[in-house]
């Protein structure tokens, strides 16, 4: 596999789905989207470890059938399922890196998901409930990545890089939330996409650091 090749493409694709976003062109934005997030993953695939390497790149794939779910009509439903596949598959591969009750963590992040549920619930009519379940997968893989910075073994990357990624992860949801199920947040595709890509990014830089 031609690295830079690979690296060209992705970053070629991501700026075409900034331009299609910009543009508000459908098609462009449909077959642009998920490609950053493919070499991502096969990039960790390649050059991570076999346990929670694998798990990455699997959360990472799952990522990117999401955002083909969420770039086409009436699939926001299966773009949620696959999310929430993808943070249970974080959630394992955090849980290899550290296993740290870490329960004060949980305070925080408890606040972060019942503050997005009070806002988004109302809202949500018939996805109340697969809302409700993928807050509480997104807030489990939030503190999972937490508890990866309380191992004061490792660098700066490896500690932080899952805490940053999950931060950013779960921000770029929380817009989307807030702009579905509670009110629209004109300009926000931007941030909602960029924050998710560096939490993604973030998740993959880490796999692949803390190789072997």
């Amino acid at each position: 596999m031609n690295r830079v090749l690979v690296v060209v493409c992705a970053a070629l694709a991501a700026c075409l789905y900034l331009v299609g976003l910009a543009l508000d062109l459908f098609w462009l934005k449909l077959l642009t989207k998920p490609w950053l997030i493919v070499a991502l993953a096969a990039a960790v695939w390649l050059h991570a470890d076999r346990r929670a390497g694998r798990l990455i790149a699997w959360g990472l794939l799952a990522g990117a059938v999401g955002d083909v779910c969420l770039a086409l009509p009436n699939a926001f439903l299966p773009g949620m399922i696959a999310f929430a596949i993808g943070h249970g598959l974080y959630v394992a591969a955090f849980l290899q890196w550290s296993r740290a009750p870490a329960w004060p963590l949980l305070v925080p992040v408890g606040i972060f998901a019942a503050a997005g549920m009070w806002l988004m619930l109302p809202g949500a009519g018939a996805l109340t409930l697969p809302l409700v379940v993928y807050v509480l997968v997104i807030a489990a893989m939030i503190w999972r990545a937490a508890a990866c910075a309380l191992d004061a073994q490792h660098d700066a990357l490896m500690r932080w890089g899952p805490l940053a990624g999950a931060i950013l992860f779960g921000f770029s949801d929380f817009l989307i939330g807030i702009h579905r199920f509670h009110q629209p947040l004109p300009g926000a595709a931007f941030a909602i996409i960029l924050s998710y890509w560096a939490g993604q990014a973030l998740f993959a830089a880490t796999a692949i650091r803390r190789k072997g």
